[in-house]
């Protein structure tokens, strides 16, 4: 009996009509010459949420043609019409849709990060978050070093430049040493910072005998003029 069966399923794989496209092939095609038109490198996209309502699955597709009613030029949900032939049932027209997600890397917290809070290399790390949820962000953690907090960022949330500030080094009012050095002499001295400034910001600095100099922030407190 377990014979008999088994020959009548080898029968039935015998028989069966050989297609060209069908199911999860008919959606493949979709969403490689939905690739073919796309502004975006290729290992940024995913194409999925392929719906084409009205396709006869089951059926073996001769030929396949997909066409665009416009350029795709943003990322989120497009409508394309696929015509698809078969033998024995001529053309057919049907219209679908797809869901194009482009993605890009970008920083993200890993702890809630507070107000004011210098953020540590091990506070953050690289993501890929999609386009539109990494605009105006960080793409390394480089890029973030010697910067604050300016609000609190929670855990997993892009870092957005609009986030964050330099970190303050030197304060308005502050005394700071300063360093004039050039090839071959460095002479110190200090005074009041008129503005606060970050790492390797520009500072006016009056100097003990009333002028006032322009330096380049080289470290806390610490103003350094080259000539």
């Amino acid at each position: 009996m377990t014979r008999l069966r088994h020959m009548i399923s080898a029968l039935i794989l015998l028989l069966a009509p050989v297609c060209g496209y069908a199911g999860q092939d008919v959606r493949g095609f979709v969403r490689d010459e939905l690739a073919k038109g796309l502004p975006w490198d290729g290992s940024s996209v995913e194409i999925d949420e392929i719906e084409i309502p009205g396709l006869e699955v089951s059926v073996g597709y001769d030929s396949m043609r997909l066409e665009m009613p416009k350029r795709i030029s943003s990322p989120g949900k497009v409508s394309y019409a696929l015509d698809v032939s078969s033998k024995g049932k001529g053309t057919k027209t049907v219209w679908g849709t797809a869901k194009i997600r482009v993605y890009r890397d970008a920083v993200v917290a890993l702890k809630p990060l507070k107000g004011r809070m210098l953020i540590q290399a091990e506070d953050i790390k690289v993501a890929r978050v999609e386009l539109a949820e990494g605009a105006d962000a960080f793409s390394s953690i480089d890029e973030l070093s010697g910067m604050v907090a300016e609000r609190p960022i929670n855990a997993g949330s892009v870092v957005k430049k609009s986030f964050v500030k330099p970190q303050v080094l030197v304060k308005r009012g502050e005394r700071v040493t300063l360093k004039v050095q050039g090839e071959k002499i460095t002479i110190r001295s200090s005074g009041i910072a008129a503005a606060e400034g970050p790492m390797g910001g520009t500072v006016a600095v009056r100097t003990r005998a009333g002028k006032e100099v322009l330096g380049t922030v080289a470290g806390p407190g610490e103003i350094v003029i080259n000539f």
